[in-house]
This record gives C-alpha cells, sequence and structure tokens, in this order.
C-alpha cells in the first residue's frame, strides 16, 4: 500500500522510510495538484499533524491513519469514520519516559538546577541561593492513572512521596500494588502538594485546570502537565501564577504560536519544555516499530490498537 509519513524528525529516519523530505499535512492543504501523495493509501502522523477534512480532501484513496502517538485529538475521528478511513494508535511506547521528564522538570526547580545555572556561568560556585523542596515526604497527586500515571506514581514512591490519584476509571489492582487512594478531584486537588495531570483532551477535560480549582490548590503547590496544553486555561494560569511555588508545562494550550512574547516566560518559576517529555532513544524506535505493525494489523483484519 503506498504509504506518506507526515513530519518525521530526524531521529526517525532510521525507522520510517522518508518518502517526502519536510512534508507538513499543511503542506498538503496548498498543493494544487498533490500528484503522488493523492495517491496515498496509508499515512503516519505525530501529535502536531492535523488531519481535518480539508486534509482528508486531498487525500481520497485514504484507507489508513496511524498516529505515532497516544493521544489523537489532532485527528477528526468522525470524519474518519464517516469515510470508512481506519484510525490506529500506539497507545504505550514508553510510558516509563514520560514520567521520568516529570522528575526531571520537577528536580530541575525542587533543586534549583535551573536557578543555579546563571551564577554558575559567572565563575560564582556557592550553594547560598540554592535551597531545594524535599519531595520526600511531600504528597503526590496524580490525575490519570493510565499507563503514564501509573509511572509517575511508582517514580514517586520511590521517591518517599504520599500518593494520591483521581481518576474516573480506578484501576484498584494497580492502586494496591502501587500503594495509592482514588480521592475526589476536589480533595486531591486540595491536599496535594505537587499536582501532575496525565489526562488525554476530551470535552469533559478542557481547562480542567482554571480558576476555579486553582483556587483550591495549596498556597505553594507544585503543578505540572506533560498531557495536554488544553487541559489548562493558560489565561487562568498566569493570573494565578503566585499562587504556585513552580510550574513545570511540557505542554502548552497553543504550541503552534509560541514565542518570545509569551505570557509565562515572565514568571521565574515556570519551567517549560517542547512538548519532548516522549522523546527518547528508546521511544523513537517503539513507535515506529508499533506503527508498522499497525499497518500489518490492518492489512491482516487485527483491530488491536483501531480506533475507527
Amino acid at each position: 500500500m503506498r504509504t506518506v509519513h507526515f513530519e518525521v524528525n530526524i531521529p526517525h529516519h532510521s525507522y520510517l522510510k522518508r518518502l517526502v523530505p519536510g512534508l507538513t499535512t499543511s503542506d498538503i492543504l496548498s498543493i494544487k495538484n498533490a500528484g503522488k501523495y493523492n495517491e496515498a493509501q496509508v499515512v503516519t502522523v505525530r501529535s502536531h499533524s492535523k488531519i481535518n477534512d480539508g486534509v482528508l480532501n486531498k487525500l481520497p484513496n485514504l484507507k489508513l491513519i496511524c498516529t505515532r502517538t497516544g493521544g489523537y485529538d489532532h485527528i477528526v475521528l468522525d470524519s474518519c469514520k464517516k469515510r470508512g478511513i481506519a484510525v490506529y494508535r500506539v497507545p504505550d511506547y514508553g510510558a516509563y519516559a514520560i514520567a521520568e521528564h516529570v522528575f526531571a522538570m520537577l528536580l530541575s526547580m525542587t533543586r534549583r538546577v535551573v536557578a543555579s545555572q546563571k551564577e554558575i556561568r559567572e565563575g560564582k560556585f556557592s550553594y547560598e541561593k540554592c535551597e531545594g523542596y524535599t519531595l520526600n515526604g511531600k504528597t503526590l497527586g496524580v490525575v490519570g492513572t493510565g499507563k503514564i500515571g501509573l509511572e509517575v506514581a511508582r517514580l514517586g514512591k520511590a521517591f518517599g512521596m504520599k500518593l494520591a490519584a483521581f481518576d474516573v476509571l480506578k484501576n484498584d489492582s494497580a492502586a494496591l500494588e502501587i500503594g495509592f487512594n482514588y480521592l475526589t478531584l476536589e480533595d486531591l486537588i486540595k491536599t496535594s502538594d505537587v499536582i501532575t495531570l496525565h489526562v488525554p483532551l476530551l470535552p469533559q477535560t478542557k481547562h480542567l485546570i482554571n480558576t476555579k480549582t486553582i483556587k483550591q490548590m495549596k498556597k505553594g503547590v507544585i503543578f505540572v502537565n506533560a498531557s495536554r496544553g488544553a487541559v489548562v486555561n493558560t489565561s487562568e494560569l498566569v493570573k494565578h501564577i503566585k499562587k504556585f511555588k513552580y510550574v513545570c508545562l511540557d505542554v502548552l494550550e497553543d504550541e503552534e504560536g509560541f514565542s518570545k512574547d509569551n505570557p509565562l516566560l515572565k514568571y521565574d518559576n515556570v519551567l517549560i519544555t517542547p512538548h519532548c517529555a516522549f522523546f527518547t532513544d528508546r521511544t523513537i524506535e517503539a513507535s515506529s516499530k508499533i506503527t508498522y505493525d499497525n499497518i500489518q494489523a490492518f492489512l491482516g483484519g487485527s483491530d488491536v490498537n483501531r480506533l475507527t
């Protein structure tokens, strides 16, 4: 089947045959005569690839979309279903990698790693401004106990943190194994010292973090979001930014529009990374392999990892 890979990162080149250098889904909309592209029967995409009706109209022979991600809010599933286009995803290509990144951000801020670098590079070697914040004994509130959330909980336990969790679908066996209790979202927000989000972007999770929920949080809480940017109301987060000891964000509400003028960059208690929690040597290989497995699954009639 004719396959086109969209928005392939350089490290993926060893695993995904790059048919079109630099091709993005937005490019498809500007191609008057798509030629060999509109003959594509299979496309693979990433989270920044926007598969909307305009793109689908340019790919009339499309039978299969494989997203190289766990999330799928960048794909119009209803339209795909109506057109008879199958959509497959990669539900887990390395939950551990995102959990590691959560703690990389946490430790970078709580142990003043980022803050210390300015003076270090000025030739000053003093710990006076490096008083840390101990995670041991603090309460870690995990919102969303899918594969990633559970990996974060396991790491939290390894750091000696107390654990609390919220999810609309409880995993009681994991709670027993790891040692955490499920709370209501309100109780988790009120009692946690560190709150970390690991939920998909759905209508019911959009702007889950807003003025109301922020006001319920402890003064000096640490907040981490490595799920989807729109789960947080950014303008309301900025409005209440002094409530937080630290804010660690790997995702933003308007990532494509990010610039040096982003209001979050004004605050020293904010750490932003460029949606890279998933991006490691092992996850690149795993996501590519599972993507190819999904293509074979489709050809073989298997519904494993299928969304539509």
